[in-house]
C-alpha cells in the first residue's frame, strides 16, 4: 500500500510536468495567434474562480502552478492584465469574502493572528504609503508595477490558514517536484534552441521569450547562450531544500545518534520485483538536485551562486562538519563539471575556454570593472547613494529613477532598474521599511529556528525547515545585488516559507 502511495505520488509529478510543458506550448501557440491566448486566460480564469468559491485552497494550488510556470507571469493576457495577477485577485478577494461572510456570522471581528503577521500588514500599510508617493512624485505607471509586485505579500495571510488543509500541503510539495523539472526541461530546451542556431536573438521566438515569458537569452561566446527567467528565483532556495534532503543520511543516524528500530525494519532490503521506496526517494531527490543544478548553470547568475554558497553554510547544522565540508565540495565540484560539460558540448570540445569564462564571471565578484553589467552597477551605486542621503527615512517613493553616464557609450541615461537589493528598498521605500522587512524576516528564521529545536522524532520536518531557512538565506544574500526579495516569485516563497514554519 505504502509503495503504491509513492508510485501515485510519482505519476501525479510527471502528469502536472505534462499540464506545465501544454502551457507553455499554448503560450507559444498565443503569441502567434492571439484569439488562443484570449482564450486560455479566460478559462483559467474562469476555472480559478470556481474552483476558490467552492474551495480556497483548489484556487491555491492553481496560482502556484503558474508562479512555477508562468516566469514573469505573462504568459497569458487580457488587455495588459497578466494571468497571475488576475489569480492572485480572485484568491485575495474569494479569500475575504469568505472570511467577512464568517465575521458576520459569528458576529466577532477577533481573529487570531500570530505576531509575525501584524508585522506583515504594516509592511503592507508602508507599501502603501510608498505607491502613493511615487504616483505623485515618479512615474505612475512604474510605480503601480512596483506596487503590484510587492502586493502579493497578501498572500501570506490566506496561505497560514490554507497551508492548514487536508491534503494541501503534499500537493504544494508534489507541486514543487514538478515544477523543478518543468523548469529544468523548458530552460534546457530554449538553451538548445539558441545554442545550435534553430532559433537566433531578435527572431520571434525569441520577443516570446523575452517579451512573454520575460526571460533572457544572452550570447556569452562559443554558442554558449545564458537563459535566463524569473522563474529561476524559485530554483535558488528549491535547490537548497533538495540538498538538505539529500544531506542527511536516509535512516536520520546522524541526528542524536539515534535510530528507532523501526525505521531500520521499514528499510530493509526489498524482495526481488518489489520497488525500494527508500532508492526511490533517493532517486527522484538527486534527479531535482542535478535539474536544479543545470538550471542554475545554465543561468550563471553570480548572485545565485553567493546565494547557493550563503545556503549551503546553514546546511550544516545537526550535520557533523566532515560530512558537510565533503557534502559541500561535492556540490560545487558537479556544479563545476556540468558547466564544463555543457560548455564543452556547445563549444565543439572548447572545455578550457568555458573554464575561463567561469573564472571571469566569478572574478567580477570582486573586480567588478572588468564586466560591463557590474561595471555599470558600480557606475549607478554612487547616484544611488546620493538619492538615498536626500529621503533617507521614507524613501522617494516606488517607481524612483536614477540618472548616471553609460559607461559604455558615455551618454546619460535614467533607469529604475537600481541593481542593488537592499538600497532599491531604502531609496524608494526608507530605511524604516528596510528595517521593518529584516525584522519579519528575523522572526521567520527565529520561528524556523524554535521548530527545528522542538522537533525530534520527524527528520521530514527537520530537514525541510533547515532546507527552507537556507532556501531564504540564498535568495536574501542574492538580493545584495538584485531586486529578488522584492520580486514577486521571491516574495511568494517568503510567504510559502511563512506558512509552512507556522503550520504546527
Amino acid at each position: 500500500m505504502r509503495i503504491q502511495r509513492i508510485a501515485n505520488n510519482t505519476n501525479n509529478v510527471w502528469i502536472i510536468v505534462g499540464a506545465f510543458l501544454l502551457f507553455h506550448a499554448l503560450s507559444l501557440l498565443g503569441y502567434y495567434v492571439p484569439p488562443v491566448e484570449t482564450l486560455v486566460f479566460l478559462c483559467i480564469v474562469t476555472g480559478t474562480l470556481i474552483l476558490s468559491i467552492y474551495k480556497i485552497e483548489y484556487g491555491f494550488l492553481v496560482l502556484i502552478f503558474e508562479f512555477f510556470a508562468g516566469h514573469g507571469g505573462h504568459l497569458f493576457e487580457f488587455f495588459g492584465l497578466s494571468l497571475r495577477f488576475s489569480l492572485f485577485l480572485i484568491i485575495v478577494l474569494v479569500w475575504l469574502y469568505k472570511k467577512i461572510k464568517y465575521v458576520v456570522k459569528d458576529h466577532s471581528l477577533y481573529i487570531p493572528a500570530p505576531p509575525i503577521l501584524i508585522l506583515f500588514l504594516v509592511f503592507l500599510f508602508f507599501i502603501f504609503t510608498g505607491v502613493i508617493r511615487g504616483m505623485t512624485y515618479n512615474e505612475p505607471i512604474i510605480a503601480m508595477k512596483d506596487f503590484i509586485n510587492y502586493s502579493y505579500i497578501f498572500l501570506v495571510f490566506p496561505l497560514v490558514e490554507v497551508i492548514k488543509q487536508k491534503n494541501i500541503f503534499k500537493n504544494i510539495f508534489t507541486m514543487s517536484k514538478a515544477g523543478i523539472i518543468g523548469i529544468a526541461i523548458v530552460t534546457i530546451t530554449v538553451f538548445i534552441l539558441f545554442s545550435t542556431g534553430i532559433v537566433e536573438v531578435h527572431d520571434s521566438f525569441y520577443w516570446w521569450w523575452r517579451n512573454t515569458a520575460v526571460g533572457k537569452a544572452t550570447f556569452a561566446g562559443n554558442d554558449f547562450y545564458r537563459i535566463v527567467s524569473p522563474a529561476h528565483l524559485l530554483i535558488l532556495p528549491l535547490f537548497l531544500v533538495v540538498l538538505s534532503f539529500l544531506i542527511d543520511p536516509p535512516l536520520g543516524s546522524y541526528h542524536r545518534g539515534q535510530t528507532k528500530l523501526k525505521d531500520k525494519q521499514i528499510y530493509k532490503s526489498p524482495k526481488r520485483g518489489v520497488v525500494d521506496p527508500k532508492q526511490r526517494k533517493q532517486r527522484l531527490l538527486l534527479l531535482l538536485a542535478l535539474a536544479s543544478a543545470t538550471i542554475l548553470i545554465i543561468n550563471f547568475s553570480r548572485a545565485y551562486f553567493l546565494g547557493i554558497g550563503a545556503g549551503l553554510l546553514l546546511l550544516a547544522y545537526h550535520i557533523p562538519w566532515r560530512r558537510w565540508l565533503l557534502f559541500s565540495l561535492v556540490v560545487i565540484m558537479i556544479m563545476i563539471l556540468e558547466f564544463g560539460i555543457i560548455y564543452g558540448i556547445v563549444s565543439g570540445g572548447n572545455v578550457s575556454a568555458g573554464f575561463g569564462f567561469f573564472g571571469e564571471r566569478i572574478q567580477t565578484v570582486v573586480s567588478p570593472e572588468e564586466e560591463l553589467s557590474s561595471q555599470t552597477r558600480m557606475v549607478i551605486l554612487p547616484h544611488l547613494i546620493d538619492k538615498i542621503k536626500a529621503q533617507p527615512v521614507f524613501g522617494h517613493g516606488l517607481g524612483s529613477t536614477v540618472t548616471f553616464i553609460d559607461p559604455k557609450t558615455f551618454e546619460e541615461r535614467t533607469t529604475f532598474h537600481l541593481d542593488w537589493g537592499y538600497l532599491e528598498i531604502i531609496t524608494e521605500l526608507g530605511l524604516i521599511t528596510l528595517l521593518l522587512y529584516i525584522g519579519i524576516l528575523s522572526l521567520i528564521f527565529y520561528a524556523g529556528w524554535q521548530k527545528i529545536k522542538t522537533i525530534t522524532q520527524d527528520i521530514f520536518g527537520k530537514r525541510l525547515t533547515i532546507g527552507l531557512l537556507a532556501g531564504l538565506v540564498s535568495v536574501a544574500v542574492a538580493t545584495l545585488t538584485g531586486p529578488f526579495l522584492f520580486h514577486p516569485v521571491g516574495i511568494f516563497y517568503v510567504t510559502l516559507t511563512t506558512a509552512i514554519i507556522l503550520k504546527n
